[in-house]
């Protein structure tokens, strides 16, 4: 079979996500974790995880940052307490098998993990996101995207 013919549910992938998010990011070094961000922030998609389905191929994943929409100045401390923040709602959800919040476009299948991740700054509070993007079999890039947080006022 081909990778194309990969069929994977929201919470597997997440469950993968998030497991990789840990190890990318909590169970490395500071400095090892700082350089991974830098490479984020500089715009790079990153190696970060192979999912295999025993005969049916495996899709390669790499891992990118969209801090766009960040307010203030974006820095390794912030990056870092967003994600442990966003990690621990997604620990919640996947261990009470909850809704995942998952939004999905119509027009290219991208989805989005709403569990947000938020750190404040002195300049506002910032929410992160997950996304999935797969535009090619075989390929499927991990998306943290900030999202603008006036979206979220009341």
């Amino acid at each position: 079979m081909s990778n194309e013919e990969i069929e994977l549910q929201p919470a597997e992938i997440l469950t993968a996500i998030y497991t990789h998010l840990n190890r990318h990011f909590f169970e490395i070094s500071r400095v090892e974790a700082k350089t991974r961000f830098r490479e984020l922030k500089s715009g790079m998609e990153v190696p970060f995880m192979g999912i295999a389905a025993a005969d049916r191929g495996e899709v390669k994943c790499t891992l990118a940052l969209d801090h766009s929409q960040f307010i203030g100045t974006l820095n390794f401390s912030q990056f870092r307490n967003a994600l442990a923040s966003h990690l621990y709602r997604i620990a919640g959800k996947l261990s009470n098998k909850e809704d995942l919040n998952i939004f999905t476009s119509a027009d290219t299948g991208d989805i989005i993990f709403h569990i947000p991740g938020v750190v404040g700054t002195s300049d506002a509070i910032n929410i992160l996101v997950t996304g999935v993007e797969q535009r090619t079999a075989g390929k499927m890039i991990i998306r943290l995207m900030f999202l603008d947080p006036n979206n979220f006022q009341a």
